[in-house]
């Protein structure tokens, strides 16, 4: 039996190294074992702050940290060890503890503990945690292969190994399902049903959908997922409780938490709304469920945009005003979500082949 090393961090490369890891052991399970090795995220608090409070903010030092390191070999080298864990020993350690046949990485800071361990002939896959707005320094230097959303990422970086694989998404989102029978079990009214999503995080800028909720005239049910930021989630209680007071309104607002089986609200839910981190979207995909992105963090996630728009999943609007106007007319004519369906039809057969792709390469390697 062989044996694979899965690297990762916390927030979506956890996700990607999950469902990397349950579909080999469910589909190849009586010839290779996985090994998981995961750390905090550096900087992960600083950076959660800003997904929670100005997802735009990042979008400059994006920008410039990218040009800086596609332009100078030297400062990219510089970027790589700020970022790099201080535990090369601990992962040379852990590959030689389980015996690896074989390194898969899911976070950049990674790369360069891997790479060395690469140059001592054992085989290393890296797999781009974004797919589309990649950053230089999450292309390893030297990858046996590098695994890609589809093929404009291996035009970009044409002499990196990059192939296409599409997306890997936790096999409990690409189950069939019946989403009354969802409703009755998550104890939901059987109506037109919302999820606005915020990311593990919690990202406040979906709060700009409010005026929709408050002046909703029809009976529909808004699932508010708050992630991991308590702020958000005390304040919508209290919008919810107002709204009840002294609205209108028809909504039936649903306030939730963090939740390791948000799985069964995409499958309850109409429409998905919220941030356009990639793992929400792919996952909305294998839920078969349009997404309304209304914001996204700037930089890392600009082209999940893109993705929405070319590939037919869903809308796109970021303006408070026109994304209300919007999400206003979607649930006065939820007819028009139909129109979505087979692109996420397909798009989701397209993902479900990831595996398929990664295990051609683990046996073109490893055997």
């Amino acid at each position: 039996m062989k044996t694979i090393g899965i690297f990762t961090s916390t927030h979506g490369h956890e996700s990607i190294a999950l469902a990397i890891k349950e579909k080999i052991e469910h589909a190849y399970q009586d010839d290779y074992q996985v090994k998981l090795f995961s750390d905090p995220l550096k900087f992960s608090q600083l950076y959660d702050l800003a997904y929670r409070l100005g997802p735009a903010v990042l979008g400059s030092p994006f920008q410039l940290s990218a040009t800086i390191a596609q332009s100078d070999p030297k400062l990219k080298q510089a970027m790589k060890a700020l970022f790099s864990p201080n535990n090369t020993a601990e992962i040379e350690q852990f590959a030689k503890k389980n015996k690896l046949d074989i390194c898969i990485n899911t976070y950049f800071s990674y790369n360069s503990a891997l790479e060395k361990l690469n140059e001592k002939n054992l085989p290393f896959i890296n797999v781009l945690a974004d797919p589309k707005t990649v950053h230089p320094l999450l292309v390893a230097d030297r990858a046996d292969a590098q695994l890609a959303f589809d093929a404009f990422l291996v035009k970009k970086f044409k002499d990196k190994n990059v192939i296409t694989a599409g997306w890997f998404v936790r096999e409990k989102f690409e189950k069939k399902y019946n989403k009354q029978v969802i409703r009755k079990k998550l104890k939901l009214v059987d109506q037109f049903t919302v999820l606005v999503t915020s990311g593990s995080a919690g990202a406040n800028a979906v709060l700009k959908i409010l005026p929709s909720i408050i002046n909703c005239q029809q009976p529909v049910t808004f699932i508010m997922a708050c992630g991991k930021n308590d702020f958000l989630y005390h304040s919508i209680e209290g919008i919810k409780k107002t709204i009840q007071t002294l609205s209108s309104s028809q909504a039936n607002i649903v306030t939730l938490g963090f939740t390791k089986n948000l799985h069964t609200y995409m499958q309850a839910a109409d429409l998905i709304v919220g941030k356009a981190g990639p793992n929400t979207l792919f996952e909305s995909v294998a839920c078969e469920v349009p997404f309304f992105a209304i914001t996204h963090i700037h930089g890392q996630e600009d082209g999940n945009l893109d993705l929405i728009r070319d590939y037919k999943l869903g809308f796109v609007e970021e303006n408070d005003a026109k994304a209300n106007q919007k999400l206003t007319y979607i649930l006065n004519h939820p007819e028009k979500l139909k129109a979505f369906t087979k692109p996420l039809q397909k798009l989701k057969q397209y993902n479900q082949n990831s595996i398929k792709i990664l295990m051609a390469e683990i046996k073109r390697l490893i055997g």
